[in-house]
C-alpha cells in the first residue's frame, strides 16, 4: 500500500478473493445417479457400480417419487442450467420409470434432457428403434453411450452400433464416450463397432481414465495420463448431482463417491436448500473456484498431508473427501475460520492503533 492506496497486485488479490466468497456457483445439469446398479462391472468404473450395486456405496435406487420431486425443485435454481441429465449405474434397468422421469423433466421445464447407458439394451434392433422412439417422444434430446476397452467383457459391441442408428433414425444426438490409457486407446474399442453406426453417431470423444472408484483398484497408475495440474478448478464443470443414496454434491466425477463429506439428502431437504447450502459453504467454494491444491497447505498443516501423485484435480477431489480422517481435520480448519479471522482483525487494529506496521 502506498499512500493509503491498494497496489495493482493487492487490488487484483482482493478481487479474486471477493470472487471466490460471493460469485454464485453455476450448475451445467441437474444430474440423477438414480441407481448403483449396473449389467456390467467395469474395471475402470468410478462409481464402481454392479450388479449388486456399487462397492464402496453399496446397492442403492432412489425411488421414483424422490426423483420426481428433486425435478420439480431444482427448475427453480436460478444458477442452474435446464439440462436434466439421468444415469445410473445404468438407468436403463427400469426403463419405463426413466421415461416417465424425462417426461416429467420436459413438462416442468427443462429443455435439455439427457442420459448415459451402456446400451445393454439395445442388442435386439426392434428394440432398440422402439426405446430409442420413446426416449424421443419423452423429450429426449441426446443419449452418451459409454463405450470403451473396459466394456468389452459385459457389452455385446452390436448392442452400441444399434443403439447409434437407432437414435439417429428418431433424431435423438448421440455422443459415444470412450476411456482412455496409454495401453488401450479409442481405436482398440472403436474397431469392435459397425463402420456404418459409427458414421451415425453425432459425436465421439474421448478421455484419459483415472484411478478413482474400483479403477483404484485395478488400475496400473503408470498407465494412466495426466489431465490439467492439480492448480486447476472446477467452476466451469460443476453439475448438482443426486447420488443413488440420495445425497448431493457439486459434481459428477468423484465427489458424488464419497460420503465422508455430505451437503444434504434429498430425502430429508429439497434439492434447491440443499444447492444454497453448498453455495455457501467456505471449504467447498475453496475447492469450486480456488482448486483442489488450495486444500494441501491446510492438511499438512493438520498432519495429515495428501499421498501420491494425482492424475487429476477430480482424482485428488476423491482421494481427499473418500479419507475420514482428512475431512475431519477440513472441517476442523473451516469451522474456525471465523474465530482466526476475528483475532487476526483484532490484531490489526491493535497494531494499527499502537502505530505500528499491520
Amino acid at each position: 500500500m502506498t499512500d493509503g492506496r491498494l497496489s495493482d497486485h493487492d487490488q487484483e488479490a482482493l478481487m479474486r478473493l471477493f470472487l471466490m466468497q460471493h460469485m454464485p456457483m453455476h450448475f451445467n445439469a441437474l444430474v440423477v445417479e438414480r441407481t448403483s446398479r449396473c449389467t456390467a462391472q467395469c474395471a475402470m468404473c468410478y462409481q464402481a457400480a454392479g450388479p449388486r450395486g456399487s462397492d464402496a456405496l453399496g446397492d442403492h435406487t432412489l425411488a421414483e417419487a424422490d426423483v420426481a420431486r428433486v425435478i420439480e425443485d431444482a427448475v427453480t435454481i436460478p444458477n442452474l442450467h435446464p439440462r436434466f441429465h439421468l444415469t445410473g449405474g445404468e438407468s436403463f434397468l427400469d426403463v419405463n420409470a426413466c421415461m416417465r422421469l424425462f417426461e416429467r423433466a420436459r413438462d416442468v421445464g427443462f429443455l435439455d434432457l439427457t442420459s448415459t447407458t451402456n446400451a445393454y439394451w439395445a442388442r435386439d434392433p426392434g428394440r432398440a428403434l422402439d426405446i430409442c422412439r420413446r426416449l424421443r417422444a419423452a423429450g429426449v434430446t441426446s443419449l452418451e453411450i459409454s463405450w470403451d476397452v473396459w466394456h468389452l467383457p459385459y457389452i455385446d459391441a452390436r448392442a452400441v452400433s444399434q443403439c447409434l442408428m437407432a437414435c439417429a433414425e428418431v433424431g435423438i444426438e448421440s455422443n459415444l464416450r470412450l476411456l482412455a490409457s496409454r495401453s488401450h486407446d479409442a481405436d482398440e474399442a472403436l474397431d469392435q463397432l459397425h463402420p456404418e453406426a459409427l458414421e451415425q453417431a453425432t459425436r465421439i470423444s474421448c478421455n484419459p481414465v483415472f484411478p478413482t472408484g474400483r479403477g483404484a483398484q485395478t488400475l496400473d497408475p503408470t498407465d494412466l495420463y495426466t489431465q490439467g495440474t492439480l492448480n486447476d478448478n472446477c467452476h466451469t464443470t460443476l453439475n448438482l448431482t443426486v447420488n443413488a443414496r440420495g445425497n448431493v454434491s457439486p459434481c459428477c466425477a468423484g465427489l458424488d463417491q464419497t460420503d465422508a463429506y455430505v451437503f444434504g439428502n434429498v430425502t430429508v431437504d429439497p434439492v434447491s436448500v440443499i444447492a444454497h447450502r453448498m453455495n455457501a459453504s467456505p471449504m467447498l467454494r475453496t475447492v469450486v473456484f480456488g482448486g483442489i491444491a488450495a486444500l494441501f497447505p491446510v492438511l499438512e498443516a493438520a498432519g495429515v498431508p495428501p499421498q501420491g501423485t494425482y492424475t487429476s484435480i477430480c482424482h485428488a477431489c476423491w482421494s481427499i473427501f473418500s479419507d475420514p480422517v482428512k475431512v475431519d481435520a477440513l472441517k476442523t480448519h473451516f469451522e474456525e475460520a471465523p474465530r482466526r479471522a476475528v483475532l487476526a482483525a483484532l490484531a490489526q487494529l491493535e497494531a494499527h492503533s499502537m502505530g505500528e506496521p499491520a
